[in-house]
């Protein structure tokens, strides 16, 4: 079985990436829900956040306060660094589990930080979604209901184009038009069955 991570900024169309490579039979592990999933009441890795951060991120029922959260972390590199260094092992040994069971040929992991987090060393691939940062910006308000400077926030906290591409395997640009990238997609999908 092919492992093949898909990474790239916040707003550059990894889910959408996704979506194409389901629509292709192959299953992939979104790290976004994953990481919702480990810091449900009562997890482990939500305690962790509480007893780092503070009471005042977990809201009145007891889950946690993820946009709060988000307003500091992307304004602070080294407790973005320390919320990742939390939650990756808890989704780390989620995609460990939902691998050992799974019988395809190929299957994905979606997530924003996937290099360097030690998510990348159980991939076989890295491909990484491209996209205009004016583009990203209208994306990331849009989807996530926030101002013009939370998005900049967000995408200065997140690392440059350069990276991705010297980390990856594979890049693909999303430039909007959905027929473009299936093609850009399939031909990596192509790839990676003609190289195994």
């Amino acid at each position: 079985m092919i492992i093949l991570g898909i990474t790239g900024g916040s707003g550059c169309g990894k889910t959408t990436v996704s979506d194409i490579l389901r629509s292709k039979g192959i299953d992939v592990i979104d790290t976004d829900i994953v990481a919702r999933l480990i810091v449900e009441p009562g997890k482990p890795a939500l305690n962790e956040i509480e007893d780092y951060f503070g009471k005042e991120y977990i809201t009145s029922v007891g889950t946690l306060d993820r946009k709060k959260l988000a307003g500091v972390v992307f304004a602070d590199s080294k407790k973005l660094s320390k919320l990742n260094e939390i939650t990756h092992k808890y989704i780390s040994k989620y995609v460990d589990e939902y691998i050992k069971d799974y019988s395809g040929d190929i299957i994905g992991i979606d997530g924003a930080v996937i290099i360097g987090s030690g998510i990348d060393k159980k991939c076989d691939y890295i491909l990484s979604v491209l996209a205009d940062k004016g583009e990203r910006l209208r994306r990331i308000m849009l989807r996530d209901n926030i101002t013009e400077e939370e998005g900049k926030k967000r995408i200065s906290s997140q690392k440059n184009d350069e990276f991705y591409i010297e980390n990856s395997d594979y890049i693909v640009y999303n430039k909007g038009n959905k027929e473009d990238l299936i093609f850009e997609v399939e031909k990596v999908i192509d790839d990676i069955r003609s190289r195994n």
